[in-house]
């Protein structure tokens, strides 16, 4: 496994996203996490709404069990989502956190990230919040989630704290954030991401991409199929992608699963992934994401191959 800094916290650049935990036995989560833990995966990524806050509550039973695994972890919340709605507000951001420490069973969050841009923001408040939170070592690290780049840079001229992180949707089958910038130029192209890639890039803040394994598409019969790409339902579709990720999965000796999340990790602008899986075979497929030695060519024929235009 390989790490960056965010904010003097020591990251692993595989993540473990904790959306689908809810379900799962204490036993089989317990054992999730010291499977991430062994193959040097030390970041969770959680949120206030994720199973209603149950997924908070399995890992503050986990650290109630072995008081010792919360200094080997970083642990990463969101808040934001409220009721169908969002709230930024100085009030909600505190409640949140709070209930967040106390169903994590833990004194402080390494990274809280805003879930999602409020429009009724107010920037006074969120500063508020973040200085408050801050000198009483509640949080340590603040970012962002689903923010543009206009938005992050009104954000954060209100702000005594530097926002270190990023959360976006990005897989080889869906990356706007990179399809923008390989587009400029082109007749019909639309900057759906106007340049967050490098703006994230430019001011230092880590992209953690979210979906690391994901698509979404209408097969022939009309069905709605969001998931991974390398299922079966999926294969069709993207025949050619796969393809790629097998073959070079064989000419490195690893999984294709390892592959695709190479080709994010490979990215210069230094990015985290995502994984979002609940089961132990699944999290072993990506032990070796970190020593795939893709090149700039293999990245450019993945990003070909899922159907991405390069003009």
């Amino acid at each position: 496994m390989k790490y960056k800094s965010i904010s003097g916290i020591n990251c692993s650049l595989l993540a473990l996203g904790c959306m689908r935990i809810a379900d799962k036995p204490l036993a089989e989560n317990e054992r999730l996490v010291r499977l991430a833990l062994d193959m040097g995966v030390n970041t969770f990524d959680h949120a206030d709404i994720y199973g209603g806050g149950a997924c908070e509550q399995i890992y503050g039973k986990i650290l109630a069990n072995d008081k010792g695994l919360r200094k080997r972890m970083v642990l990463q919340t969101k808040c934001g989502i409220r009721g169908g709605r969002y709230d930024l507000s100085y009030d909600h951001i505190i409640e949140s956190v709070n209930g967040s420490l106390r169903r994590l069973n833990t004194d402080y969050i390494d990274i809280l990230l805003l879930h999602r841009p409020d429009t009724l923001m107010r920037p006074e408040q969120i500063a508020k919040a973040f200085d408050e939170l801050e000198k009483s070592g509640k949080v340590r690290a603040f970012g962002v989630s689903n923010f543009s780049a206009a938005q992050i840079d009104y954000l954060q001229s209100a702000l005594d704290v530097k926002l270190q992180v990023n959360q976006l949707q990005m897989s080889a089958a869906y990356c706007p954030i990179i399809d923008s910038g390989i587009n400029a130029n082109v007749v019909g192209s639309c900057d759906r991401a106007a340049g967050i890639l490098e703006y994230c890039r430019k001011n230092d803040i880590t992209i953690q991409t979210y979906g690391t394994m994901q698509c979404s598409f209408t097969d022939d019969n009309g069905y709605v199929y969001t998931g991974a790409f390398l299922t079966e339902h999926a294969k069709k579709k993207y025949f050619a992608l796969n393809f790629m990720l097998e073959g070079l999965a064989q000419k490195y000796g690893t999984t294709p699963e390892a592959v695709a999340t190479a080709w994010i990790l490979h990215h210069p602008a230094g990015m985290q992934a995502v994984i979002g899986t609940t089961l132990d075979k699944h999290l072993k497929l990506y032990a070796g994401c970190c020593e795939v030695p893709l090149t700039d060519y293999d990245w450019y024929k993945i990003y070909e191959s899922a159907g991405h235009n390069i003009p």
